[in-house]
């Protein structure tokens, strides 16, 4: 095998690449070394075909290869960019090809800032990637053709990746364990990222088409690579009527997303949603000037043009770009951003979000995504046939505290806990708040309208060992995008190192690991987790509001802890801020802190509710001085 420290690609980066040019670079020296759990997609020291992998797909011949696991077939054209004719507009089919195309080595991942997950030290400043990257990966049981004809079909698995969608690619992920395991099809999908996935431009809008105006370029390229797995995955024996989508964080987002599309309706029939949300796009703020940047609302078009226009030098400064945007027609804004260069485009992009919040989420337009959001949607009762997995990690916020310099320090280059209270606290009222509007509250209102198919999880494991005097359970416990490892079953020791992996903590991983993949493929087989492939596994139930008692969601940890867990315990809104008020390791401030961002960036309650809460601890305080100016120093979401 190739050295997968060359070859292999950092997923905890992978994830987070956004925040890294931020970071002190002796901090990412240490995350880079300690906590870099991946999932690196399996290489051979020889890259070559294999003739039963040899398959017929719409649009031409194609050849894979067998890496000693499983089949795989790599960089797969499903949709095609090929000019700035086709940016912000939905791609065209791809190009057919004759003879037999080799599709043994990954594909253009998207445009996206260059990190330590895409290039070298050295091209950092960069852009990277391509706008023509929409290309997809597949791994299979090993079946040849004539096996499939003959057997069962295997139901799919559609992974997308996270990444607050400006940043990510399909080939971090190595899924050949559940595939192996557990005989089912996964595959992997490209999307357009940052302002060439999601844009929302009144010009662009007003010359395009009531798709190509949606603003949603990169939730139409994941419709595009289902409308692909529908007409070709037969051919790799999948079942295109057992279509399961999934996706972490940002591509839980999208999952949500396509719950709530019109036009991708009959294309999946299962969905799984990871530390994902719900909450919508705004539309009319992504459409307008933004004088001072918001750190809860993110870029906007307008001000990437002004940006564009600074860049061309057909203004000197914003204020003078304002006077010549404001003069121009749309055909000629139209122009000037399809003309414009890709890397002119994302520089543009760099300049406008620069203090807004970076997670883009997809736009409720009325015609790709249901106009009045998601949840909506869904209780309006689209897909109300879909079974769906809602789940978060119990210390999801951790992994972006280690860089909030108010909680951890710096020595010799390594993060350090200033006060382990406040950090677990910070950590716990920011985590349940993702867990209470991802999972909570849009499984108890789907639940309450006799929505049966709904469950819910959380990924509690943290025990990760403890390295140069740092404990780091405590530093990173269950973070954002730990589990997936677990869920995809890659636990190749020389990517993971010795510093996530110990002798005391790879059984239970393991076996924590073959638990959770077990369930993700009963649930793609079948709709519902249950007791997992072995039918050994506890059960699984669906959310219940029959009473308190009823069952609402599994929790997934070691043999060494407390184990795989139905609990009947659930957030509602009124308990989080019940628990931040009374919680004893808070001083007010950071307890005021928590609520207004709970307000701010998580729409959880209206403006007055700041100092009305907790009979008014609030009042004699001013967010402006008091906190929010660190929200601008840490230039995102700050906890």
């Amino acid at each position: 095998m190739l050295n997968n420290i060359d070859n292999c690609k950092y997923s905890f980066l992978k994830y987070n690449q956004h925040r890294i040019m931020r970071i002190n670079k002796k901090l990412i020296t240490f995350v880079l070394s300690l906590f870099l759990i991946t999932s690196c997609s399996f290489l051979v020291e020889k890259q070559t075909t294999d003739s039963n992998t040899l398959r017929k797909i719409e649009s031409g011949e194609i050849i894979g290869m067998d890496n000693g696991e499983t089949y795989q077939w790599l960089g797969i054209p499903y949709g095609s960019v090929p000019d700035t004719n086709y940016r912000w507009k939905k791609a065209k089919q791809p190009s057919s090809w004759e003879g037999v195309k080799e599709v043994i080595e990954f594909g253009e991942f998207c445009t996206q800032r260059s990190s330590l997950i895409n290039s070298t030290v050295s091209l950092w400043a960069n852009t990277v990637g391509s706008e023509d990257c929409l290309n997809l990966n597949i791994w299979s049981p090993k079946a040849n053709e004539n096996e499939i004809l003959d057997s069962k079909k295997y139901p799919v698995m559609v992974w997308i990746h996270g990444g607050s969608n400006m940043s990510g690619n399909s080939d971090f992920y190595n899924p050949m364990q559940l595939v192996k395991n557990h005989d089912v099809i996964v595959v992997t999908i490209n999307y357009r990222l940052g302002p060439f996935g999601w844009f929302n431009h009144p010009s662009i809008n007003k010359l395009s088409n009531k798709i190509n105006s949606s603003g949603n370029y990169g939730n139409l390229d994941t419709i595009q690579a289902l409308e692909w797995v529908q007409t070709n995955i037969d051919n790799f024996g999948g079942d295109k009527n057992n279509v399961t989508i999934f996706g972490e964080s940002a591509g839980g987002y999208n999952v949500a997303a396509l719950l709530s599309s019109p036009i991708a309706l009959g294309l999946f029939h299962k969905a799984i949603i990871q530390s994902g949300g719900v909450k919508p796009g705004d539309i009319d703020h992504s459409q307008s000037f933004l004088e001072e940047p918001l750190p809860w609302k993110n870029y906007t078009s307008k001000e990437l043009f002004n940006q564009l226009l600074i860049i061309k030098k057909m203004a000197k400064n914003r204020k003078d770009a304002l006077k010549v945007q404001s003069k121009m027609n749309d055909e000629t804004i139209d122009l000037i951003l399809r003309s414009a260069s890709t890397e002119d485009i994302y520089l543009a992009y760099l300049e406008a979000k620069i203090n807004t919040n970076e997670m883009l989420r997809p736009f409720p337009d009325g015609t790709v995504l249901y106009e009045g959001g998601i949840m909506k949607a869904l209780k309006k009762g689209m897909s109300a046939d879909i079974p769906i997995i809602f789940g978060t990690n119990r210390d999801e916020n951790k992994l972006f505290l280690i860089e909030n310099k108010r909680l951890t320090r710096s020595i010799f280059g390594l993060p350090f806990i200033k006060d382990i209270n406040y950090y677990n606290a910070v950590s716990k009222h920011r985590s349940n708040t993702w867990k209470l509007l991802a999972v909570d509250q849009p499984a108890r209102d789907l639940a309450n309208l006799n929505k049966k198919s709904i469950y819910a999880y959380r990924f509690d494991w943290d025990e990760e060992p403890k390295k140069y005097g740092i404990d780091l359970s405590n530093l990173l416990g269950a973070a954002h995008a730990f589990e997936i490892p677990f869920v995809m079953g890659d636990f190749e020791m020389e990517t993971l190192s010795d510093y996530m992996v110990s002798r005391d903590n790879l059984d239970g991983m393991q076996q924590l690991s073959n638990a959770m993949m077990s369930y993700w493929a009963e649930f793609a087989y079948n709709g519902d987790p249950g007791k997992g492939r072995s039918n050994e596994l506890p059960i699984w139930n669906a959310w219940s509001e029959i009473n308190d008692e009823s069952p609402k969601y599994m929790i997934f940890d070691s043999y060494r802890d407390r184990g795989i867990r139905m609990t009947n315990e659930s957030l509602t809104k009124e308990l989080l801020f019940a628990q931040i008020a009374e919680d004893e390791d808070l001083d007010i401030k950071y307890k005021c802190e928590l609520v207004d961002i709970a307000i701010k960036y998580d729409d959880l309650e209206n403006e007055e509710f700041l100092f009305e809460f907790n009979q008014g601890l609030c009042k004699g305080l001013n967010p402006d001085l008091e906190w929010r100016q660190y929200w601008y120093e840490e230039m995102d979401e700050p906890w």
